[in-house]
């Protein structure tokens, strides 16, 4: 029985095979093969024959080199992106209580619109029952508020203020859009309700 050592071509590791046998790499999985013998006694130690095969593992790899990818060249490794930590601004509490106090604002501005827009609807519907002409133009009113108090909602809206917390809708847009929405059905529906009770307790 006799054995050669091979270096692997592809990752420079040693494996001392039995003459005329092919194994796989362990280092890198590429097949390598030992010739076979010429004829003549090829002496093999001890612990040697008891394994068909032996590694040595491979070199230590310097100067920037990958031989599993680029052999023997020498290979440029890609940079890593530099990763930017985001840092958390910090805010005093008097900050963070002015910004709620600003939100709240703005919160109490929708709301008084969205009342006006439910009387002038109430109203309007009120008079317009009555037989009045006014109570037509209360209703035109209401209509011509809607999409202007939407859109001064949205002009409002602090931005500023939000600094612990995000806004529900990221662009003002699709705010006023839903404070149209909201101003619409609310009002419409309360104004109703409360055309009626004023009908049946004065009409």
């Amino acid at each position: 029985m006799a054995f050669v050592t091979i270096t692997c071509p592809q990752c420079g590791g040693q494996a001392l095979i039995e003459a005329g046998r092919s194994v796989m790499c362990p280092y890198c999985g590429k097949e390598i093969s030992a010739p076979a013998a010429d004829g003549g006694f090829a002496y093999a130690p001890v612990d040697a024959q008891q394994s068909a095969v032996q590694f040595a593992p491979p070199p230590v790899q310097t100067d920037m080199q990958d031989p599993t990818v680029f052999g023997n060249q020498p290979a440029v490794m890609p940079a890593q992106p530099y990763q930017q930590q985001y840092v958390m601004p910090q805010y005093t509490q008097e900050q963070l209580l002015a910004a709620q106090q600003k939100r709240t604002n703005w919160y109490y501005t929708n709301a008084a619109m969205i009342g006006g827009q439910t009387l002038l609807f109430a109203f309007g519907v009120f008079y317009a029952i009555l037989g009045f002409n006014v109570g037509a133009a209360l209703i035109l009113t209401w209509v011509l508020s809607i999409p202007g108090c939407g859109l001064l909602s949205a002009l409002l809206r602090p931005d500023d203020a939000y600094i612990d917390k995000k806004p529900m809708f990221k662009s003002k847009i699709a705010h006023g859009f839903a404070q149209l929405i909201l101003g619409a059905a609310t009002s419409s529906a309360v104004g109703a309700i409360i055309g009626a009770i004023l009908n049946a307790l004065f009409g």
